[in-house]
């Protein structure tokens, strides 16, 4: 994982993040982890991402950065699309037009090179790096792209250097 830290920390680096359970805890729920109305209709009117909290090491990183070549994309069933961008604006700075959702995560990979093809052209596969903190999603973006991957935990591994 080495490499991909050190890549992650090259200024010329587009990240695509993943959100809930990379750039937002996934506590959403008072009992569990997942909130208890997920998958009933009354789910859609509840704002989950009002209180959330950043997570400071991907808020350091992403400060570090910069964000415009920061992007995310989000597996989005409960029409939350436009709370998930407003929290990822105020609590990160990542603008609206850099968050893009799905249905289905088997999308994903197709959304990142999409992204990348469209505000980069043709980027080095090594100069992406997708933070997922799901490992089937991960394995997609390593069977459709030639992106590099990386799981959230990466920044808990290097939280000194973020400091």
């Amino acid at each position: 994982m080495s490499k991909v830290w050190d890549i992650l920390n090259e200024h010329d680096t587009v990240v695509l993040f993943d959100v809930d359970g990379t750039l937002t805890s996934y506590s959403y729920g008072e009992y569990h982890a997942h909130h208890e109305l997920d998958f009933t209709p009354e789910f859609r009117d509840v704002n989950i991402y009002a209180d959330c909290k950043r997570l400071l090491p991907m808020y350091n990183y992403i400060r570090r950065h910069g964000v415009d070549r920061i992007f995310c994309i989000s597996k989005e069933p409960h029409g939350h699309e436009t709370w998930k961008s407003e929290m990822l604006e105020h609590l990160y700075r990542i603008p609206a037009n850099h968050c893009y959702y799905t249905l289905d995560s088997a999308e994903k990979p197709d959304i990142a090179k999409r992204i990348v093809g469209e505000h980069f052209g043709e980027l080095p596969a090594n100069r992406v790096v997708c933070v997922d903190d799901n490992d089937e999603t991960l394995a997609l973006y390593m069977k459709h792209t030639e992106f590099c991957t990386a799981h959230p935990m990466i920044f808990m591994e290097h939280i000194e250097e973020l400091v």
